[in-house]
């Protein structure tokens, strides 16, 4: 992290200290430019004054002519040579200009007497003010050529003592740079030292989910917000494991209760018959005939949770095949009719409609359905078969004593057996039938209110014979 942190860094302030120093010299550039065109001007200016002062065709020499304009039109950034025929006259002034001007006469090929540039920026400097455009104004007058200059030597020592101020702002701009460099990168590496000391975090045990705010914009905040997604879904998976935990807590306990009835029976009549403490004869097969009868109670449990266990297998699937809903629900329902003739079972289910579901799946849930509402109820049921919206509806109605809002929540739970605990049964009736219909695709819903009776309705997509499964 501390590597990423530097080479980011150094990329940033490389960044900004371009950007800051390219800023420093373009306003440097403006500013020499702006000199440059005032020290062309003061040329120009000088040049015309000069022509205007003496008059074209006079025979006055160099020299007189430099002294003739020396005290009127001298400035100290400026110098001006006069040429005849065999002199060259150069006329300028230092610095201060309470001095008095400078005239040297020489040969005309001698330039030894003219002020000169000195230092390392003297020629880089006089170099950059010719590209800039400052260049030298010339004029015949008479018999004398005119030309008006720049002082090399004041020229550049005015613009030297900008360098230094210069090279301190450029330090001062990649200072600047870094700063900016250093916030920019501490702002951006956030989300990322953020997400690493979280991580961390973790890998010690501290499992206390923390999220982290970011900008979802920036690169690294999109981290971020992937991490706090990571974290509401691991929060999610805890409160999905610690549900399953209690889930299957609470599985336990109850197949625990169910199993420990009959076990109890059981052990109670074998140790009985151990002891040899039977009364008359025909207790033994009074005890014989409760000891089979709990073990099939057990045989039934275990069976319906193998079952249960068998369909929550990732790998098994149901083998659905188009089955004619109607004549199986009465296939299934006219036996259970004939074995309850005191009961009050209609049954409406013409054949025809075609559903695709294993048909052992929905004879156990139409099956299991049937044996809830004649457990639970003494009035009359109903066993319908509609279609509609390209679906298959099977309805199981009673005019039982109903189910209330907290226990239709439940109704589906494994051993969840509600208030009335001395009806027979295991509890795993309902929690079959909706798992068998959710196999092939389908819903089992629930309709209730107390006193009113319920409706029980399995949903299931309809097809036809050309429909391939």
């Amino acid at each position: 992290m501390k590597r990423i942190g530097r080479r980011l860094l150094w990329i940033a302030t490389s960044e900004v200290a371009v950007i800051l120093g390219a800023l420093v010299i373009a306003l440097a550039i403006f500013a020499f430019s702006s000199y440059v065109g005032s020290v062309g001007a003061d040329l120009r200016a000088t040049i015309v004054q000069v022509r205007d002062e003496i008059p074209d065709g006079t025979n006055m020499s160099a020299v007189e002519m430099a002294r003739s304009v020396g005290n009127r039109y001298l400035r100290g950034d400026v110098l001006i040579i006069f040429f005849d025929g065999t002199h060259r006259v150069s006329l300028y002034r230092n610095p201060r200009p309470d001095t008095p001007p400078i005239l040297e006469a020489r040969l005309r090929g001698d330039f030894s007497g003219d002020p000169k540039a000195t230092g390392p920026f003297a020629q880089p400097i006089i170099g950059l003010a010719t590209a800039f455009g400052l260049q030298p104004q010339r004029t015949h007058i008479g018999g004398i050529d005119v030309i008006v200059r720049q002082n090399d030597a004041v020229f550049t020592a005015a613009v030297g003592r900008f360098v230094l101020p210069l090279c301190i702002a450029l330090l001062f701009a990649v200072f600047v740079a870094y700063l900016i460099a250093r916030i920019l990168t501490q702002q951006m590496l956030q989300p990322l030292v953020a997400v690493t000391a979280a991580l961390e975090r973790f890998a010690s045990g501290d499992l206390t989910p923390q999220p982290i705010g970011a900008d979802p914009r920036a690169d690294f905040g999109r981290l971020a917000v992937a991490y706090n997604g990571a974290i509401e879904q691991m929060e999610h998976a805890f409160a999905e494991r610690e549900r399953a935990n209690a889930s299957m807590r609470q599985f336990i306990a109850d197949a625990g209760h169910q199993l420990r009835t009959p076990l109890t029976v059981i052990r109670g009549f074998v140790g009985i018959l151990l002891r040899g403490e039977l009364r008359a004869p025909a207790d033994r097969d009074r005890i014989l005939e409760t000891m089979r009868n709990q073990t099939q109670i057990m045989a039934s449990l275990i069976e319906k949770l193998m079952l249960l266990e068998q369909w929550e297998s990732v790998s098994e699937s149901a083998q659905v095949e188009p089955i004619d809903v109607g004549q199986l629900v009465s296939d299934v329902a006219a036996p259970i009719a004939e074995a309850n003739a005191e009961r009050d079972l209609q049954i409406d289910a013409k054949p025809g409609p075609l559903a695709a579901i294993d048909p052992g799946d929905l004879t156990h849930a139409v099956t299991n359905l049937l044996d809830n509402a004649l457990k639970y109820t003494h009035g009359k049921i109903r066993v319908g078969v509609r279609t509609g919206n390209g679906r298959v509806s099977v309805d199981v109605v009673d005019e039982g004593p109903g189910i209330d809002s907290e226990s239709a929540v439940h109704v589906f739970d494994r051993f969840y057996r509600g208030t009335e605990r001395d009806v027979p049964g295991s509890g795993l009736g309902l929690a079959i039938a909706k798992r068998a219909i959710e196999r092939a695709g389908g819903t089992l819903t629930l309709e209730s209110e107390p006193a009113r009776g319920s409706r029980f309705t399995i949903t299931l997509p309809r097809v036809d014979v050309t429909s391939n499964i």
